[in-house]
């Protein structure tokens, strides 16, 4: 096994017998590159495949799911524009919001927004992204006591998280000073998460569905198949788990 980055030389991917992507948590910074590098590699060796990758980059994917049943907060994509944002709030009846890119990783420019206060929020954007669209998210008070994950490998589910976020923070990323932590998941909602993951354009070989309980129900919030944290160190025979799921996939290709 070998680890090279994806923005390197290519000769370690080029004829791999396997290409698992994990860490590329700079891809938003240069994606026309990111885009172009998946366009090299080998399809049928990728793990997840391309197409799903580019799929999951754009959080446009989330109207896609929600158009699939998926239940998600109320939400829109919107150019990043304050008055825009302000519009997107009246039209989904939110007095309060969560902005965020719509390409973006580790929390950058994610930001909380309320009504008349708009442009401070986008100051806020715009200082650390281009991004020149953004996801307007009806903001989800269950994320403060953190999110809740399902890990599944080959369509099964693996194991369980909780992603949560510092007193006085809504962002479970750890440059706020969230953190990860194992978590015992019911039924129902494992049940829930596999539809979510059902409902994908393919089925990864890896995946983190996230979100949280709400009225008794699961809502999502993200679903990560491009450069998830998978809390491998925090379940028991995982790693394992993982390993055997890319066998079957490589012996099955």
């Amino acid at each position: 096994m070998e680890r090279a980055p994806w923005n390197g030389p290519f000769e370690p991917f080029d004829g791999a017998r396997a290409v698992l992507i994990r860490s590329t948590w700079d891809y938003h910074q240069t994606l026309d590159d990111y885009r172009a590098w998946l366009d090299r590699l080998e399809p049928t060796r990728v793990f997840n495949a391309p197409d799903l990758v580019r799929w999951n980059l754009d959080k446009a994917y989330l109207t896609d799911l929600a158009a699939r049943g998926a239940l998600l907060p109320a939400c829109t994509i919107v150019e990043a524009d304050a008055a825009l944002v302000a519009g997107a709030l009246a039209r989904l009846s939110l007095r309060e919001a969560i902005i965020k890119p719509t390409v973006g990783a580790s929390g950058v420019g994610v930001e909380r927004v309320a009504c008349g206060h708009e442009a401070e929020a986008l100051a806020r954007f715009h200082a650390v992204t281009r991004s020149p669209r953004l996801l307007v998210q009806e903001f989800i008070p269950e994320v403060t006591a953190g999110e809740i994950a399902g890990v599944f490998f080959g369509g099964t589910f693996s194991h369980g998280l909780r992603r949560v976020p510092a007193t006085g923070e809504f962002r479970v990323n750890s440059q706020y000073g969230g953190r990860m932590e194992a978590a015992a998941l019911d039924e129902a909602t494992i049940d829930a998460m596999t539809r979510v993951l059902r409902s994908l354009p393919s089925e990864p070989l890896y995946a983190r569905i996230d979100g949280v309980r709400r009225n008794a129900r699961f809502v999502l919030m993200e679903v990560e198949v491009t450069e998830p944290g998978l809390g491998l160190h925090l379940a028991p025979g995982a790693g394992d788990r993982f390993a055997a799921a890319l066998v079957a996939r490589l012996h099955a290709a």
